[in-house]
């Protein structure tokens, strides 16, 4: 539903239910991005977050959250943040039955994957991203499989197994690293951004993205390659569509199946079915 700096929210739909992975815009701002997607915020069943800054998670969903009972997955180190914000604070003392919250809050941890909804199940992958580090996801349904990364300072080996084989691929492309270096930004913030910790370069993400490619043809064959490969996260300052657009689609394998997330619109639903004839399938919307 959008990406970047301003807010990060995709939607996923399946036939058990709508997911919510990061929860970056309100929960208003969330319900007019739905408009006319045939998602209302009322069919949310769960939000599963990456981390907890802020354009990933707004605090005030607690509210919706509570009197919707929407399940909410964070990493088990992030629980008590949660529930001891000041937002959770004010609730426990303003609104009566917040106290549900604790049973709402989720805690998954990389050992074990978890079902915010029956039938779609989410593998975390630890991602370093600033001190507090993120979690990227495969996302499986019936057979389906969905690779989600973004917030990721650098792209470890394991990321690339994992993705391997996977009907979509969902990826950070934030910056250009001349963008970034000529840009009116302060020095400590170019080097938080490229330091390994931050976010991925145009280049690290197409290296990814190639690397995911040729492993899954090698292993499975060509069919087998992504139906979508989503770009996401791309800074306004430091990088441009058209500019993302030329690089990555330099690679004819990329460029038949590409989308840019933006960040003040949604994408069209995005289906990862393969066969007409099946019926049980995966959408998302970013």
């Amino acid at each position: 539903m959008g990406s970047g700096s301003g807010g990060n929210s995709t939607v996923v739909r399946s036939p058990w239910g709508c997911v919510l992975v990061d929860a970056g815009f309100g929960p208003r701002a969330t319900a007019q991005r739905l408009h006319g997607t045939g998602v209302d915020v009322e069919h949310l069943a769960a939000i599963v977050l990456t981390h907890l800054d802020t354009d990933h998670f707004k605090t005030h969903w607690l509210r919706t959250i509570v009197k919707q009972k929407i399940r909410l997955f964070c990493h088990r180190k992030k629980v008590k943040q949660i529930v001891g914000s000041p937002e959770a604070r004010d609730m426990f003392l303003r609104v009566k039955g917040s106290e549900s919250l604790i049973e709402l809050v989720n805690g998954f941890d990389e050992a074990a994957g978890f079902e915010p909804v029956k039938g779609v199940r989410m593998e975390p992958l630890p991602l370093a991203h600033d001190e507090a580090g993120s979690h990227g996801f495969v996302i499986s349904c019936d057979g389906y499989r969905v690779g989600y990364a973004t917030d990721l300072g650098h792209v470890p080996e394991e990321l690339i197994e994992r993705f391997c084989g996977a009907d979509a691929v969902l990826l950070e492309a934030n910056y250009d690293p001349e963008m970034e270096q000529n840009s009116p930004r302060p020095y400590f913030l170019k080097q938080r951004i490229m330091g390994g910790k931050g976010h991925l370069s145009n280049g690290q993400a197409l290296s990814a993205l190639q690397s995911i490619l040729d492993r899954t043809h090698q292993r499975q064959g060509a069919e087998k390659l992504p139906r979508h490969i989503v770009l996401m996260h791309r800074s306004r300052q430091c990088n441009c569509p058209k500019l993302v657009e030329g690089f990555f689609k330099q690679d004819e394998r990329i460029a038949r199946v590409l989308t840019l997330a933006h960040q003040a619109q949604r994408t069209p639903w995005l289906s990862v079915r393969r066969q007409k004839n099946v019926q049980t399938q995966m959408r998302l919307t970013f």
